[in-house]
């Protein structure tokens, strides 16, 4: 429900009232504040009926003293408070999420801020005025789903100070509640560990390699094999001036279906990467659609498709149908569709489509309504940044960002993908290490993304006897215990330190990893309490773990227990010898 009086300006005001600061919307668009159900939320419909000549811009300041880090969608490592020049976003369907929130060193977050799933495209500006000392937010909208020729969205202000977990899972519940049915469906295959080709074979795979892979993993308990890039081409340089066709190479892959049958034999799923907005001139397609582009780019050899015309939407969603309806495949790794995020993109070419985020979603939409009825259990995987809620109409799992070997790198960004997906099932990069590794520096491999889907690419035939005790100890654990990691409540530590503690909580357990900070709470509600010590240094220092006797098993970075007792914790700080990568199991008693 929305009060009576559209605007150009708006008020936000704090919780008690002390606090107050007018904000604005340009010319041409109005503002009319919607009656929120919960104090401390302020909400604006905005709308206008022309964004033609230029995107709605909206401005305020907000005083934000407690603050140390900008949780970002897409950020990286840098964990900072961006100044108000340095921190514009350009977002769209297919590259990160309008949302922002302001995170204190207690994880309180004094003020999260997004737009609702309707936008397309923005430029969204959140960082210090050097002026005012104040946050200066500056949102530029410039692409937004029209209804009855009317391009409307909210604006949504959260100024509670909960814990930053708690304000983005309401703006991913509110994304859910407007998006409704046409989010699709998780088949629960998502959630369970795969194995993934590109860092055991990068361009060098074959049929022969992936029925090795997929006949190896399966003992690991592996569920589906994603065969990446090199399928569709003899050149391995790790250029894409081959892609566009998007047909198997006759000499690794002869006979595609054939293979895929016998992959299926083995008891996996098969997912196949593709990359549908790239065209490289060495491609049959090249000289049709070669001035259908929106420009090359040197870093891949390849050209960008227009995704503003017909022919290519249909050109790319015949090139993405064929694998499942010919082949037999059960999924895509849909990759690269963040080009389409064209700075400067050429005018429009005469047809059905205005906005290039809107011809991306036109394709989105025909592939997998045509692939649904193909397979009702379609995997659909995007790729960290791609992160926005419109394309939860599209995907069934999102995964990190390329880091190989990068465990803590790993361990941020699949905590900032859980943290904005939803109900989208969220994997680890692709786990690897050297083939001399310890095996805690395995483990930690595994830590680092426990609360994740795990994604596996080594050569898992033939492993070091001590590197395939941790795996199968951490891929049975990962499992065993994935209604917790994957469906419980996320609660991380310290984003700007890229989180020193994560924890899961479920309805009967709480998993605890412990990165850099040792000192662990227990949960008094819960009967059973796992603690993983992700760390350097051996121990962790347990508080709140009540006056009354508990069972406690400790177990190594393979699962070989070291120790078990029952005893009854003392007051204040309990140490207990937890080796790293080891995990102890805290259970009431």
């Amino acid at each position: 429900m929305t009060s009576a009086v559209p605007r150009t300006s708006f008020e936000v005001r704090s919780p008690d009232g002390a606090i107050r600061r007018t904000g604005t919307v340009s010319d041409g668009a109005t503002v009319t504040e919607i009656d929120s159900p919960e104090p401390g939320v302020l909400g604006y419909e905005i709308s206008t009926a022309d964004l033609t000549a230029g995107p709605v811009r909206i401005r305020w300041t907000w005083p934000v003293d407690s603050a140390v880090t900008l949780w970002r969608a897409t950020q990286g490592s840098r964990r900072e408070l961006p100044t108000d020049w340095g921190s514009h976003r350009d977002i769209r369907s297919v590259r990160s999420a309008p949302v922002a929130s302001f995170v204190g060193v207690d994880d309180l977050s004094p003020l999260t801020l997004s737009l609702s799933s309707d936008v397309r495209g923005c430029d969204f500006a959140v960082g210090v005025n050097e002026e005012s000392a104040e946050q200066l937010v500056q949102l530029a909208v410039d692409d937004v789903e029209p209804v009855d020729g009317i391009y409307r969205f909210t604006l949504r202000i959260d100024l509670r100070g909960l814990h930053f977990a708690d304000a983005l899972r309401d703006v991913t519940d509110q994304w859910t509640a407007e998006l409704g049915e046409r989010i699709a469906p998780v088949p629960e295959l998502a959630r369970q560990a795969m194995y993934s080709t590109w860092y055991s074979d990068h361009q060098h795979v074959s049929a022969e390699s992936v029925e090795h892979h997929a006949r190896a993993s399966a003992q690991y308990g592996c569920k589906a094999v994603i065969v990446d890039d090199g399928w569709q081409t003899e050149d391995t340089a790790r250029g894409y001036a081959h892609c566009g066709d998007w047909e198997p190479t006759s000499t690794t892959f002869p006979d595609m279906a054939e293979h895929v049958r016998r992959v299926h034999d083995l008891g996996l799923d098969y997912v196949l990467w593709i990359a549908p907005p790239l065209i490289g001139e060495h491609s049959k397609a090249w000289d049709r659609f070669k001035d259908r582009t929106l420009g090359y780019v040197d870093g891949l050899s390849a050209s960008v498709l227009d995704p503003r015309y017909p022919e290519v939407r249909e050109h790319i969603v015949e090139c993405c149908v064929r694998p499942v309806r010919d082949w037999g495949v059960d999924g895509l790794k849909i990759d690269f569709i963040d080009s389409w995020a064209w700075e400067s993109a050429p005018p429009a070419p005469d047809g059905d489509c205005e906005t290039v985020d809107e011809g991306v979603e036109l394709i989105m939409a025909a592939i997998t309504a045509e692939l649904r009825q193909l397979r009702p259990s379609l995997l659909i995987e995007f790729r960290q940044d791609y992160v926005n809620p419109r394309l939860w109409q599209f995907g069934t799992f999102l995964r990190a960002g390329d880091c190989p070997m990068d465990a803590v790198e790993n361990r941020v960004r699949t905590v900032d993908s859980r943290l904005l997906a939803g109900d989208r099932a969220v994997h680890s990069d692709m786990l690897m290490w050297h083939p001399t590794a310890s095996a805690e520096a395995v483990a930690q491999q595994f830590i680092a993304v426990l609360f994740s889907t795990p994604q596996v690419s080594v050569e898992l035939a033939g492993l070091p006897e001590e590197h395939d005790r941790v795996v199968r100890y951490w891929l049975g654990l990962m499992k065993d215990h994935a209604d917790t990691l994957l469906r419980g409540v996320l609660t991380p530590s310290r984003p700007d330190a890229r989180y020193t503690q994560v924890t899961a909580s479920g309805d009967s357990t709480t998993v605890v990893a412990a990165f850099a900070n040792p000192v662990v709470r227990l949960s008094a509600a819960t009967p059973v309490n796992l603690l993983v010590n992700g760390g350097h240094a051996p121990g962790l220092l347990v508080e709140g773990a009540g006056s009354g006797p508990v069972q406690l098993v400790v177990s190594d970075c393979s699962g070989a227990e070291v120790a078990r007792s029952t005893t009854t914790p003392p007051a204040g700080l309990w140490a207990v010898d937890v080796p790293v990568g080891g995990v102890a199991r805290i259970a009431r008693v």
